[in-house]
């Protein structure tokens, strides 16, 4: 029987491999592993997934790993797989489930549909020749595509700041609790990086491979990507899901990162006659004067970091 393994780690999106009977599937630090594994934690050969040809299909082997290999919580040595079991690869999170033949091809479907329906959003942006409704829509289309709870379309100004053009998902006196804290670090890290980013809940990374709900892994869940246009940054794309619903994956970067790059060309042959600024969804009058406003709150936090840091790096603004 085939089986997927999906990965967990905390500063990443999650991985999908998909595990076909017949043969087994080496792990680890590797770059020749079957399943490459990029983390410090991991062992160059840290664990063999054992096909056994019998109705259980799968036994997880540890190969005397530094970190140990843990499935639901238990440091193992040799153990069959049950579908649904949680473990970790030296702290590396990863949740096994046993897939029929069907199953196996509807992920691979699903896969090529979200691809396309990305593409066929990005074509019904063309039409929009307003700058302010363009970048409104990538924003939107992004969040749609993605399942996102929040998003933010960041933007250097013409004064070397980082400011919020678009928000959308907030409520417009939300404040900013704890929880954006890990968002704020990550919107910094993309622009001063100019690479993507994403990011997982750390409290959830605390037991090795303990048994749990899928449904956990949706709490604390984000990506950001960087605009740009060659050679300079021109902002930042990002979103988030705060409840139940899962991680992003690799997929999610790819189609977020293809929404950046369509309002990094909206950028570039665009002449904004003055600051943009909107909360989609939100009523637009007097938000600029709302002390409490969370654009207001988003934007403060934002520039006096950016005043610090990024204008140090010389950083090009639009305009």
């Amino acid at each position: 029987m085939p089986a997927k393994l999906t990965l967990f780690p905390p500063q990443g999106v999650a991985k999908s491999f998909i595990f076909r009977e017949g043969r087994n599937h080496f792990t680890g630090r590797d770059p020749g592993s079957d399943l490459y594994l990029p983390d410090p934690r991991v062992s160059a050969r840290h664990a063999l997934f054992q096909w056994t040809g019998s109705a259980g299909g799968w036994n997880l082997v540890d190969l005397r790993s530094k970190n140990g290999t843990f499935v639901n919580g238990s440091r193992i040595t040799e153990v069959p797989l049950q579908d649904g079991d949680w473990m970790s690869f030296g702290g590396l999170l990863g949740f096994f489930e046993r897939l029929s033949d069907e199953a196996v091809e509807v992920f691979y479907a699903e896969r090529a549909g979200r691809l396309e329906a990305a593409a066929a959003a990005r074509l019904a942006l063309v039409p929009h020749v307003d700058p302010r409704a363009a970048l409104k829509a990538v924003l939107q289309s992004a969040r749609d595509l993605l399942g996102a709870e929040r998003g933010l379309l960041l933007l250097l100004d013409g004064a070397g700041g980082v400011h919020v053009a678009v928000g959308s998902g907030f409520a417009r006196y939300e404040p900013l609790d704890q929880s954006f804290e890990t968002g704020f670090g990550v919107l910094k890290k993309v622009l001063e990086s100019r690479k993507p980013v994403a990011a997982l809940d750390q409290k959830f990374h605390t037991a090795q491979g303990r048994r749990r709900s899928l449904e956990e892994l949706g709490r604390g869940a984000l990506a950001c990507v960087p605009l740009s246009v060659p050679p300079w940054p021109r902002g930042a794309l990002y979103v988030d899901v705060r409840k139940a619903g899962g991680a992003f994956t690799e997929l999610d970067l790819e189609i977020l990162s293809a929404f950046a790059e369509h309002a990094a060309l909206v950028l570039a042959g665009a002449s904004l006659p003055g600051p943009v600024r909107e909360l989609a969804g939100s009523p637009a009058e007097a938000a600029e004067l709302e002390e409490r406003h969370v654009l207001t709150q988003i934007d403060r936090k934002i520039s006096a970091w950016a005043a610090r840091d990024l204008r140090a790096r010389r950083l090009t603004p639009i305009g």
